[in-house]
C-alpha cells in the first residue's frame, strides 16, 4: 500500500500574489480553547490570532495594505525576509508609524524560500504579547514530498485569576532577568493541541516562535523525522533526535516528521517541552487514526536548494566586536542612555538595564537621532562577534541580512548554518559573517522583547 507524496497547503490561503493582501490589526476577542471555554480579549489580524498565512512563490512579490483600526500606532515587520529598507516596517528607522485610522502600503519580492513571519515592530512586547502576528511561507520550486504541509505558530499568554489575560507588559524585574512568561502556552492560538494523523504519513511541520520571551525545546519521543530548515535556510537534514533543538524567540524550524507505519490506530505521542526547570509541558499530542498512507518507513529526505545569499569572503571581513550587557546579576555598572553617561541606578529608574556596547536608547525615535552601531561598506563582508556577558540568554536578531553562523567560544562550527536569529547564551561568544549587501539603516536587538523594550536594541547602517 502507498500514496503520493505531495507539497499540501498550510491552514489558511492568501490572495493572489498580485493582489494586495488586507491585514487590518485590531482589538477584539479570539477562543483559545474549544466551545467558548476560554474566551480572552486580544489583538488581532482581520479578527484571528495569528493572522492568516501570507504565501507566495519564491521570486513573487508579496503585497499588503495594513489598515490600522487599534487604538496606537503600528507597523508590520516581515521577520527574516530581505526586504528592501523601506519596507522593513521599523518606526522612524524605516518609516512613520503608522497612526490608528491610517493606511500604508508594504510591496517586496520574497527572494528566499522557507518559513518567516511577520509582526509589529511599535510597541512589539505589547502588541504581540496581545497576538499580533502571523506566519509568511515562501514557496521552494522543489519542495521536499509530503502528505501534509502544517505551520504551528507557537506562542504563550498569562491569563489571570479572572480567566482573561493580562496586560501586565513591561515590568522591569521580568525585562531584567528571563522576560515576560505566560502561564498557557498555544499552538496557532489554540490550547491542548490534538493532530490527527494516519500510520506512515509524512509531515512538514514548520514550527514558529512568537512567543515574547518563551524558548522552546520540543522532544519527540516515539517518532522519527529530520531537521531541514533554520529560520528559513536549507540545512543537511539531520535527526531530530540529537540533543536539544532551542527554538528561541524569532527563530523558526522546519522538520519532517514520518509517523511509524506500523503505529497503532490509537496511538498518542506528546510532543513535550523541558527547557525551563520545573516547567514542563505538553506543546501537542498526536494521535494516530484511520488506515496507514503507507507500511514501509520513508529515507531520509533531499536537502533543500539554498536560497540566492551571499557568502562572506572570510579572509578578508572585517570584524566587529558587539558587547551585550546588563541585567539582572550583570556586570554593568554605567551605560549611555541617549548620548548622556549614568550609574545603573539612574538607567535603572529609567528602565534601561541592558545595553550594547555601553550605549542604550530610551525609544527608536531616539535611536533614529542617534548615532549607529556601525555603519559598513556597502558589498563589503563582515564578521561580528556577539559578546553575552550577561547572566541570561539572548536571540540576537539582525534585519534585512542573513548570516552564517562561525563559531561559539572560538570553537569552529562543522556547518555554518544561516540564520537570521542566533540564540546566544550566557557568557558565550558567538561569530557570524555575512555580507552587507542590503543598503538602509537595520536593526540589531535581542528578540526578547522586554530586553529590547529596556536597552539591548541598536541599528547598524549599510551604504
Amino acid at each position: 500500500m502507498g500514496a503520493a507524496l505531495t507539497a499540501a497547503g498550510g491552514f489558511a490561503a492568501s490572495a493572489a500574489p498580485h493582489q494586495p493582501v488586507a491585514l487590518r490589526p485590531s482589538a477584539g476577542t479570539i477562543s483559545l480553547a474549544a466551545a467558548g471555554k476560554l474566551d480572552i480579549a486580544a489583538w488581532t489580524y482581520n479578527g484571528s490570532s495569528p493572522g492568516q498565512t501570507l504565501r507566495v512563490k519564491q521570486g513573487e512579490d508579496l503585497a499588503v495594505r495594513l489598515h490600522n483600526s487599534l487604538a496606537e500606532e503600528t507597523t508590520i515587520h516581515w521577520h527574516g525576509v530581505r526586504t528592501p529598507g523601506s519596507m522593513d516596517g521599523v518606526p522612524y528607522i524605516t518609516q512613520p508609524p503608522i497612526k490608528p485610522g491610517a493606511e500604508h502600503s508594504y510591496r517586496f519580492a520574497c527572494a528566499d524560500a522557507g518559513t518567516y513571519w511577520y509582526h509589529p515592530h511599535a510597541n512589539s512586547q505589547g502588541q504581540l504579547g496581545r497576538g499580533l502576528y502571523g506566519p509568511i511561507i515562501v514557496e521552494e520550486e522543489k519542495p521536499i514530498a509530503v502528505d501534509r504541509d502544517l505551520v504551528w505558530m507557537l506562542a504563550d499568554w498569562r491569563i489571570g485569576k479572572d480567566r482573561q489575560a493580562m496586560e501586565d507588559f513591561g515590568q522591569l524585574h521580568e525585562s531584567s532577568h528571563a522576560g515576560r512568561l505566560g502561564n498557557a502556552v498555544t499552538v496557532n492560538g489554540e490550547l491542548e493541541t490534538v493532530l490527527r494523523v494516519r500510520p506512515g504519513e509524512r509531515l512538514r511541520l514548520r514550527l514558529i516562535n512568537a512567543a515574547t520571551a518563551r524558548i522552546f525545546a520540543p522532544e519527540f519521543s516515539g517518532l522519527s523525522g529530520w531537521i531541514v530548515a533554520f529560520d528559513g535556510q536549507p540545512v543537511e537534514p539531520r535527526s531530530i533526535g540529537n540533543g536539544k533543538n532551542y527554538i528561541a524567540p524569532g527563530n523558526r524550524v522546519d522538520l519532517i516528521l514520518d509517523i511509524p507505519a506500523d503505529a497503532p490506530a490509537d496511538a498518542k505521542f506528546a510532543i513535550e517541552d523541558q527547557t525551563y526547570r520545573d516547567r514542563f509541558f505538553t506543546i501537542a499530542v498526536i494521535a494516530v487514526a484511520g488506515n496507514a498512507v503507507r507500511t514501509k518507513a520513508l529515507g531520509k529526505p533531499a536537502k533543500l536548494q539554498a536560497n540566492p545569499l551571499g557568502t562572506p569572503n572570510l579572509p578578508g571581513a572585517e570584524t566587529k566586536s558587539v558587547v551585550f550587557e546588563g541585567g539582572a546579576m550583570g556586570r554593568m555598572r554605567t551605560a549611555s542612555l541617549d548620548g548622556e553617561p549614568l550609574p545603573l541606578r539612574e538607567l535603572a529608574q529609567a528602565g534601561a538595564v541592558w545595553a550594547t556596547n555601553g550605549q542604550i536608547f530610551s525609544s527608536l525615535k531616539t535611536l533614529h537621532d542617534g548615532e549607529r552601531l556601525f555603519k559598513l561598506d556597502l558589498g563589503k563582508s563582515y564578521i561580528f562577534k556577539l559578546q553575552n556577558r550577561t547572566a541570561f540568554p539572548h536571540p540576537i536578531h539582525l534585519h534585512g541580512h542573513t548570516f552564517q553562523v562561525l563559531s561559539r567560544q572560538g570553537a569552529p562550527l562543522a556547518e555554518q548554518i544561516w540564520r537570521d536569529t542566533v540564540f546566544v547564551f550566557p557568557n558565550e561568544t558567538v561569530e557570524i559573517a555575512f555580507v552587507a549587501d542590503n543598503p538602509g539603516d537595520w536593526l540589531l536587538h535581542c528578540h526578547i522583547l522586554g530586553h529590547a523594550a529596556s536597552g539591548m536594541i541598536a541599528a547598524i547602517q549599510v551604504g
